[in-house]
């Protein structure tokens, strides 16, 4: 019998009782991790950490996305499905389409049936999916999704414009939960939303936090010196929802009595003429990181806000952090120890709440120090720990702590 190519050399010592106890090597363990685009480069900075706690580990990246992309029959069935789904409302405005189209029973069974053909009959310890629009479950295989959204949470301003999702919908997303081993979220909402709006056990989700995409490179300055500047930086794309109006109008008032303060807004270019406010737009990550170390506060006031990935951002420069109460900011943000929330549209609580962050450089260095310790619960190595923890050591599991202290 041929000794295939890969297996090592037998000593001619050994007998035939002694072959057959020699082992043959390990093989390393697989998972399949199944994305759905960049994630605003979560998939990839999870992926990279995932290989980092697990060198071991053997991963399969798969983009659904992708993929479909390139299957003009399943766009066009997708389409058809919409519309019959949603109605003929679906294509009045691109965003409309595009929501309908990721909350549709024909893209759900889609993407289903591309990964159960593509994936048939191979062995993996278990599968991750990131975000809750597809269902990446395959037969015999424990799934794990980690997600920052569960549709309930929408109901208000985005389904107000967009419409919420059909019936149909609905009972695709809960399969998707049922289905799963366990469902990871970023923040505790989302997860307690699973189980009141969903009803998923409590004991089979974990809010386990998210990491940083812009992180120091670089000691972090904590003199005296950087919190008496006053400067205020916010960091986001979408100045309206990100609440940068109010963000400004907060501004104009804090001026009046810190005339020293500053805003350097980074992400976006609002057409402003404050004194005051300088508006950079979007920046390489290295000029953001910059930016950051420079700041003496951290302040976005957003609307509506999934998670927040911004705020522990933030918080790994020492920066303290003021926001609004939204989501799962309350949640990552301390509330008078590493920073200071107020109601979202409240354009004299902000105010306030920058006034009480910057008049004392002293208690503005105390709160960003705290930022900084609260914040080394927040990476993406953690999160990957907390996962695999679960996936695969799952009898272990309960001597680890899955979740930050929120």
């Amino acid at each position: 019998m041929a000794v295939p190519r890969d297996t090592p050399p037998i000593p001619h010592h050994v007998g035939s009782r002694e072959l057959n106890k020699i082992a043959p090597p390990p093989v390393p363990p697989r998972a399949l991790f199944v994305t759905r685009g960049s994630f605003s480069h979560i998939n990839a900075q999870l992926e990279a950490a995932l290989r980092r706690v697990r060198p071991d580990l053997e991963i399969q990246r798969f983009d659904v996305t992708q993929t479909l992309k390139t299957d003009k029959m399943a766009q066009l069935r997708c389409l058809i499905g919409v519309q019959r789904e949603y109605g003929l409302s679906s294509w009045r405005s691109r965003d409309t389409v595009r929501y309908r189209v990721m909350r549709s029973q024909s893209y759900y069974r889609e993407a289903r049936a591309l990964l159960r053909r593509r994936f048939a009959g191979e062995n993996f310890a278990f599968t991750l999916q990131t975000q809750s629009l597809i269902n990446a479950a395959l037969p015999g295989t424990p799934n794990f999704v980690y997600t920052d959204h569960v549709a309930r949470a929408s109901c208000g301003e985005m389904q107000a414009a967009l419409s919420e999702p059909s019936a149909g919908w609905w009972a695709r997303e809960r399969e998707i939960y049922d289905e799963a081993a366990h469902v990871f979220t970023f923040g505790p909402k989302i997860r307690n939303m699973l189980t009141t709006g969903y009803g998923i056990p409590a004991s089979k989700t974990s809010a386990i936090g998210a990491g940083a995409s812009v992180v120091p490179k670089r000691p972090v300055d904590e003199t005296l010196t950087r919190y008496a500047a006053r400067n205020i930086v916010f960091v986001g794309i979408d100045w309206e929802r990100k609440g940068g109006p109010e963000l400004v109008a907060a501004f104009r008032a804090l001026r009046r009595r810190l005339p020293d303060a500053t805003l350097t807004i980074i992400g976006c270019r609002p057409e402003l003429t404050e004194p005051g406010v300088t508006v950079l737009g979007r920046l390489p990550l290295a000029e953001v990181e910059e930016h950051y170390h420079a700041a003496s506060c951290f302040c976005m006031p957003s609307r509506l806000e999934p998670f927040g990935i911004v705020f522990i951002e933030a918080m790994q420069f020492g920066l303290p952090v003021v926001a609004t109460d939204v989501s799962d900011i309350g949640a990552i943000v301390a509330a008078g120890e590493t920073g200071r929330l107020a109601a979202p549209g409240d354009i004299t609580a902000l105010a306030q709440a920058l006034y009480d962050t910057l008049r004392d450089p002293t208690q503005c260095q105390a709160m960003g120090r705290a930022s900084r310790r609260r914040a080394t619960q927040f990476t993406w190595d953690a999160v990957a720990r907390r996962i695999l923890a679960r996936a695969m050591e799952e009898a272990r599991a309960g001597a680890f702590d899955l979740e930050p202290s929120w």
